[in-house]
């Protein structure tokens, strides 16, 4: 997992506030809100952070290995005592039901939009 609470730190520390992020350099209001929830961001996004504040990229992210709870993210902590399994295979594990539930949605909305088709005749216009 990436977390971002060291990007907060950095800026207050800069002296950068998320307003100013948002109108001086013309950032995402949903950037920010993705990285407030630890979200998925792309590589552009983090290389015009460290551009911005003229700091690393260690400066604003942080990597904590899938399966470890708040109290073994300290470097040096072992995996809790109820997982025999390594990180990597927990996550292939969450990962297969994750994509499980992504196809089942995407069939729940192929479904919809078949049947919204359905409705229209030939010339595009619903019918009743």
């Amino acid at each position: 997992m990436i977390r971002y609470d060291r990007l907060w730190a950095t800026m207050a520390a800069k002296g950068l506030t998320q307003y100013r992020l948002i109108k001086k350099y013309n950032f995402s209001a949903g950037q920010i809100g993705r990285l407030k929830k630890n979200m998925h961001v792309s590589t552009h996004t983090l290389d015009t952070l460290c551009s911005i504040l003229g700091c690393g990229i260690s400066d604003i992210l942080e990597y904590i290995p899938e399966g470890l709870t708040e109290a073994e993210e300290l470097p040096g902590k072992k995996l809790s005592k109820g997982s025999d399994e390594a990180p990597s295979k927990q996550k292939k594990n969450v990962s297969s039901k994750d994509s499980k539930s992504k196809k089942a949605s995407k069939s729940k909305k192929n479904n919809k939009k078949a049947a919204k088709e359905s409705k229209k005749g030939k010339d595009g216009k619903k019918h009743k």
